[in-house]
């Protein structure tokens, strides 16, 4: 039955929709402030509307009496909770009506000096979070009349879906094509619709047809616009995904549909894109109801993915093994513009081929799935990378709440800093038969073991050491109903529940989350940040691994390097079985580390030390310039399968700012170590070529600006080709953050590559890249870098 507007039926029809939340959003209809859902069912989208839900903070019961009056001005109301601060004082709940009404109380409070909690929590937040809904939700209530082609349900109760909905959500790879001033000449689709390209230009200009893709033909840019959104209202996608889509595509298709005086209605219901924060053109930013934007970059960063360079090409190249449909990657601008000028269906394949390869990126690494199960278990907005603390707000708050505690302000409990990971003084050499023995989930099990607990610890501060759990820096932490192992505990099952179905995605985004818990208690940016808390982590951190050490070295094998929840073991060169040895360790130091825990402190241990790789030869290296062992930097070679697989840790082969020789040498030096061949003559044949000129391609430096150029104030070396690049060419695209810079080392300096006429300094390679890579090889092996490298350059 449908309800027109706002003229509710006296005795409406209830219903019931499941669906998957994509948007939520807080705004203002008629002069009311409501909370907006936009929930794609099995039915098609739905636009939900949940009325009556103020703004809502906490103060001390003893202030309400002075900010009643700032309620009243506002329009809100007081009302007395049997909730508590971690204070222990009780509260009284303050609601707001709207925005304004929560900004201006909040202002009064701070200009009273009186201290509000949980006052930044969004009611479009704070509606799901108190009912445990996440991603998949259940609401009940009634339809109303559709708004634009959308239908509308007004809802009363919400809740977690029972189950899993089924839903399928609808993506496309957006990606646009422009002149180098920003002009638009042609925006591609493909994914879950047909592939199209819409270009500037006439059907006429084409000399033929591309194959593989259709073109929608518009008379110019502004036709373009009106194009692109018309395909939206016609395709309804839930999702758009890009390459830097948001910061990019987004935003100039923003500032384009500006510059022509259009409204870019490309949301659902014909709702415009927008942004929070005026010229702020961010993913955080952005407000595009009912549809969800993830962007490449940003995800497979949040998935861990590590790549020397996060171009499409760079990335492409590397997971998919092909790359761009263009020949020019590197001078692509000046190229597009040539192809829209002299060949548009190539133009429309380089277009459609770039979505086309996001799209195969984002299947082949699984990032919907992660995006969809991230989502599903922090509750934070479907789309919305980072943000660990809000996840973190959004699993432990309503647990706190039906304990009877709200959270605490922010900065409540200042202190000092918590120490980091524990890190082992290393034994530099060459070795044979190194095991690596890696404590599963090291710091979530901490929490787990030892019942670290925000509430707990609030708790615990108040009863004896003998009914508490002591934790450091002053810390114990009560036995009774604590929240945080309890919800480790839910996801460590949940976890191997995934390992068991074999569900990547849901394992990597459990495993994230998991390890985030305690970052986050570390952040002076969370309320819930206490250095006691992290310190009671890291510090048993360091306690385990130093005791594992020792029951190690009891068993009669020598531990050379131990890194956070890392153990490195040498069995000594002449190992009969190191796997089973392996096996062995860490039975054995788990049976102590569960006695010891029990007959300590009558707790469960959740410890697990598990046998990670077993290296057939390893380097530890020492410091530059000191006999003293180094830390967090060594390379090991193990067997894959019946491959050898060298790994670097912390060395010149994993750092962006070392040069292609330097990586290729590197590599190839340590195989040579490994393998027992001649590293010497290797040596001297590179720097042979090295000053004939032979090597230049390898001398290339590529590196981005992390910030805007004008925020540079020291020259290194990548910043000072960037200013010489915009100076010289006028292009501000050299001074933006996120340049790819690429440069060589000339007796001048550094040069960019585009515009370098000096000589380039064969002897700042040979001293700054080629000899840190030897010398500490070299001196292991008692071979006089010094000596070899002066008879060598005799020879040249």
């Amino acid at each position: 039955m449908s309800v027109p507007g706002n003229h509710h039926l006296s005795s409406p029809v209830t219903s019931v929709i499941s669906g998957r939340i994509l948007t939520r959003a807080n705004r203002l209809e008629q002069g009311q402030s409501v909370l907006e859902y936009y929930v794609v069912t099995a039915q098609g989208p739905v636009q939900v509307i949940v009325r009556d839900q103020p703004w809502l903070a906490f103060c001390h019961q003893q202030d309400a009496l002075q900010l009643k009056r700032a309620v009243a001005q506002a329009g809100g109301q007081i009302k007395p909770l049997s909730l508590k601060s971690f204070q222990g004082q009780a509260v009284s709940a303050l609601y707001s009506p709207s925005a304004r009404a929560h900004r201006q109380v909040r202002r009064m409070a701070t200009d009273m000096g009186i201290r509000l909690f949980e006052d930044d929590i969004r009611p479009e937040q704070r509606f799901l979070i108190e009912r445990f809904v996440a991603l998949d939700a259940e609401f009940s209530g009634y339809e109303v009349e559709c708004l634009a082609g959308v239908r509308r349900f007004e809802a009363q109760r919400v809740r977690c879906a029972s189950q899993d909905p089924g839903i399928s959500l609808k993506a496309v790879s957006v990606d646009l094509e422009c002149s180098m001033q920003g002009e638009l000449y042609s925006i591609g689709f493909f994914g879950d619709v047909v592939p199209l390209v819409i270009m500037v230009g006439q059907a006429g200009e084409a000399k033929a047809a591309p194959s593989d893709c259709d073109i929608q033909w518009v008379s110019d840019e502004k036709a373009l616009l009106e194009a692109i959104i018309a395909w939206f209202a016609a395709a309804d996608p839930d999702i758009i995904i890009g390459w830097s889509i948001v910061g990019f595509d987004l935003s100039l298709l923003s500032r384009r549909a500006q510059h022509h005086g259009l409204a870019l209605a490309i949301g659902r219901g014909g709702s415009e894109l927008g942004w929070k924060v005026a010229d702020k053109h961010r993913p955080e930013t952005l407000d595009l109801p009912g549809r969800v934007v993830l962007d490449g970059i940003d995800w497979l960063k949040a998935a861990f993915f590590q790549f020397d360079s996060f171009s499409l090409q760079s990335v492409a190249s590397a997971l998919l093994g092909k790359g761009k449909a263009i020949d020019k990657v590197d001078d692509r601008g000046e190229e597009i513009t040539r192809l829209f000028l002299e060949d548009k269906p190539a133009l429309a394949r380089y277009n459609l081929m770039d979505c086309q390869l996001v799209w195969e990126i984002f299947a082949h690494t699984h990032l919907f799935e992660f995006a969809l199960e991230r989502a599903r278990l922090t509750g934070l907005e479907l789309g919305r990378v980072g943000a660990s603390v809000a996840a973190f707000t959004h699993l432990y708050l309503p647990h706190l709440h039906r304990q009877g505690y709200v959270a605490p302000a922010m900065g409540a409990v200042p202190g000092q800093d918590s120490p980091g990971g524990y890190v082992m003084d290393s034994l530099p050499g060459l070795y044979r038969n190194i095991l690596v023995l890696d404590f599963k989930s090291l710091y979530p099990s901490i929490i787990r073991s030892f019942l670290i607990d925000p509430k707990g610890l609030i708790e615990g501060l108040q009863e004896s050491e003998q009914d508490s759990v002591p934790g450091f820096r002053g810390a114990r932490f009560s036995r009774k109903q604590p929240i945080l192992p309890g919800i480790i505990a839910t996801l460590a099952a949940r976890r191997e529940e995934a390992k068991r179905d074999d569900n990547a995605p849901l394992s990597q985004a459990i495993k994230i989350i998991m390890n985030s818990l305690y970052g986050v208690l570390g952040s002076s940016g969370c309320v819930f940040h206490d250095t006691r808390l992290a310190s009671s982590i890291t510090l048993r951190g360091h306690e385990i691994m130093r005791q594992t050490r020792a029951w190690i070295e009891e068993l009669g094998y020598q531990v050379i390097y131990g890194d956070t929840d890392s153990t490195f073991v040498w069995l000594g060169d002449e190992a009969a079985d190191a796997d089973a040895t392996g096996k062995m360790l860490v039975n054995r130091v788990n049976e102590l580390w569960r006695d010891r825990l029990w007959q300590e402190w009558q707790l469960e241990s959740f410890l697990e030390l598990e046998y990670e790789r077993h290296y057939r030869h390893f380097f530890m290296p020492t410091l530059r310039h000191s006999a003293e062992g180094s830390k967090k930097r060594y390379v090991g070679e193990y067997d894959d399968y019946g491959q050898s697989r060298i790994v670097f840790k912390g060395m010149e082969q994993v750092r962006s700012d070392w040069s292609p020789l330097a990586k290729r040498l590197q590599h190839e030096l340590y195989r040579r170590l490994f393998a027992g061949e001649d590293m010497v003559a290797y040596i001297k044949d590179n720097i042979d070529a090295l000053f004939k000129g032979d090597l230049d391609d390898e001398l290339v430096f590529r590196k981005r600006l992390r910030r805007k150029l004008v925020d540079y104030s020291a020259s290194a070396p990548h910043v000072k080709a960037a200013r010489v690049l915009l100076e010289s060419t006028g292009d501000p695209v050299w001074g933006q953050r996120g340049a790819r810079i690429e440069y060589v080392m000339t007796i001048q300096g550094a040069e960019p590559l585009q515009l370098s006429r000096q000589p380039i300094d064969y002897e700042y390679y040979l001293e700054k890249q080629i000899r840190p890579i030897v010398d500490p090889v070299f001196s292991v092996l008692d071979i006089n870098y010094s000596e070899m490298l002066g008879k060598q350059l005799l020879l040249i």
